[in-house]
C-alpha cells in the first residue's frame, strides 16, 4: 500500500488479524516503510548496497514518531546507496558488546556439560580473571599484548599449571563468542605460549607398592576399599568416589557420567575381588549408613568420600592409582587396546572405532589385571573380603 507516512496512518490504522501485516511503501521517500502486525508497528528502509537488495528495521513505535522515523530512514538510505549495510553494522555493534561473562553464559548453556565440568568453568574465570567479566570481547581481543602478561602474572601467583588451565577455558569462551559474533578480533589467547606442562610420571616401584598394600589395609574400611577399588579398576576419582549402590550390575558397575559426560557411559567389567569388595561394602553401608544410596559414604555434604588424599598412602592416591592400574594391568598381559576399553579412554582412529569387545571378554582381561596388581601390592584374595597381607 503507497501512502505517505504520516502520524495519522501510524496511530489509526486498525491492527490486521493473528499472521497478516500490513505494509505502507512511503510515497515521498522511496526505500522508507512501515510495517504494521498484530502486536507490533515499525518502521523499516530497503535500497541497494553493493548490487544487493538491502532490507533493514531500525525502530518501532511509539517509541518512535512517524517525523522522526522519516528523518532516520532518510539518513539510513543514504548510507546504504554508499555502500553501508545496516544489518552488518548492527551485528558488528553486537559483537563489540559481548562481554566475557555473557560469554561464558553462552558457552554453558549450549553444551551438554556435567556439573564438574561447569564449575571449572565458571570458577577458573571468577577466581583468575573476574575483572576480565564485564569487559567486552573485542576490548580483550583487540589488546593481545595484555592477554600474553596476563597469563605470566597468573603463572608467577598461581603456578603454571593454573595458569595453562585457566587460559584453556578462556580459549574456548572466546571461541564459542567468535561462533556467535564472527566480526571479533581473533582469538588472542593464540599469541600465548603456553607452559607445556608434561604428564606426571607416577614412580610405583616393587617396594613403594608393597609398603602401600600394607599401608591400605589399616585405613578405615571404606576409605581402605575405596583405594582399593580406584587401583583395582583405574576409575578415575571422581566417577569413583560418586560410584552408587544401585549401579552395580552382575559383574559390572554401570558408570553413566564418565569424564566427557553421559554420552561415554559404560559398563566395568569386575573381577571377582572386585565384585567381593562391592559386596561387603554394601552389606557394611546397610548397618552402618542404611539410606546412603553411595558405594563409598560418608558424613560429608555430599554424603560420599569427597577426598581421596591420604597421607599414609603418600603419593599413591588418586590420578596416581589410575596410572599404575594401567601400568601393572598392561604388564599382566591386557593389550593395549582392549585396555583403552578398561580405562574408558577415547578410540578416535577407525581401526578402534570398530572394536566393540564383550564384557565377558574384558572380565577375563580384568581378572588377569587384579592378579598382576595384588601380586605387585603384597596382598591376598582368598575367597572373601578384605584382602589379607602375602605370608
Amino acid at each position: 500500500m503507497q501512502t505517505k507516512i504520516s502520524q495519522a496512518i501510524l496511530e489509526k490504522t486498525p491492527s490486521p488479524d493473528k499472521g497478516k501485516t500490513i505494509q505502507f511503501a512511503d510515497t515521498e521517500l522511496r526505500g522508507f516503510y512501515l510495517i504494521i502486525t498484530p502486536t507490533k508497528r515499525s518502521f523499516y528502509v530497503q535500497s541497494l548496497v553493493n548490487g544487493k537488495q538491502v532490507r533493514a528495521k531500525f525502530g518501532d513505535a511509539p517509541a518512535m514518531n512517524a517525523k522522526d522515523a522519516r528523518a532516520k530512514a532518510r539518513q539510513i538510505l543514504v548510507e546504504m546507496r554508499d555502500g553501508t549495510n545496516p544489518n552488518e553494522e548492527r551485528r558488528k555493534a553486537k559483537a563489540k558488546g559481548i562481554t566475557l561473562r555473557e560469554a561464558l553464559n553462552l558457552h554453558l548453556s549450549a553444551k551438554s556439560l556435567s556439573a564438574k565440568t561447569k564449575h571449572n568453568y565458571t570458577y577458573n574465570m571468577e577466581q583468575y580473571l573476574p575483572d576480565w567479566l564485564d569487559k567486552t570481547l573485542a576490548d580483550i581481543g583487540t589488546d593481545r599484548t595484555g592477554v600474553r602478561l596476563r597469563h605470566g602474572k597468573i603463572t608467577k601467583q598461581h603456578g603454571a599449571t593454573t595458569a595453562d588451565s585457566c587460559y584453556r577455558v578462556l580459549r574456548a569462551l572466546y571461541n564459542r563468542g567468535l561462533r556467535e559474533h564472527p566480526d571479533l578480533p581473533s582469538n588472542p589467547t593464540n599469541n600465548v605460549d603456553y607452559h607445556g606442562l608434561k604428564r606426571r610420571k607416577v614412580d610405583a616401584n616393587s617396594e613403594k607398592l608393597k609398603a602401600w598394600g600394607e599401608a591400605v589395609l589399616k585405613l578405615n574400611p571404606i576409605r581402605r576399599d575405596m583405594h582399593l577399588f580406584i587401583i583395582l579398576t583405574g576409575m578415575r576419582r571422581t566417577s569413583a568416589i560418586e560410584a552408587r549402590i544401585d549401579q552395580v550390575l552382575p559383574g559390572a558397575l554401570h558408570v553413566p557420567k564418565p569424564k566427557g559426560g553421559s554420552a561415554r557411559a559404560f559398563d566395568l567389567p569386575l573381577s571377582e575381588p572386585l565384585q567381593a569388595l562391592i559386596n561387603h561394602r554394601i552389606t557394611e553401608n546397610a548397618i552402618y549408613f542404611r539410606k546412603s544410596p553411595w558405594l563409598f559414604p560418608s558424613e560429608s555434604k555430599s554424603g560420599h568420600v569427597a577426598e581421596v588424599q591420604q597421607w599414609e598412602l603418600n603419593d599413591l592416591t588418586g590420578h596416581a592409582l589410575r596410572h599404575t592400574y594401567a601400568t601393572l594391568a598392561q604388564e599382566s598381559g591386557v593389550p593395549l587396546a582392549e585396555l583403552k576399553f578398561l580405562l574408558n579412554h577415547a578410540t578416535n582412529n577407525v581401526t578402534m572405532g570398530y572394536l566393540n569387545p564383550s564384557l565377558d571378554y574384558l572380565r577375563t582381561l580384568q581378572e588377569k589385571a587384579t592378579a598382576k596388581i595384588l601380586d605387585a601390592l603384597g596382598l591376598e584374595y582368598n575367597g572373601t573380603w578384605p584382602l589379607t597381607l602375602k605370608e
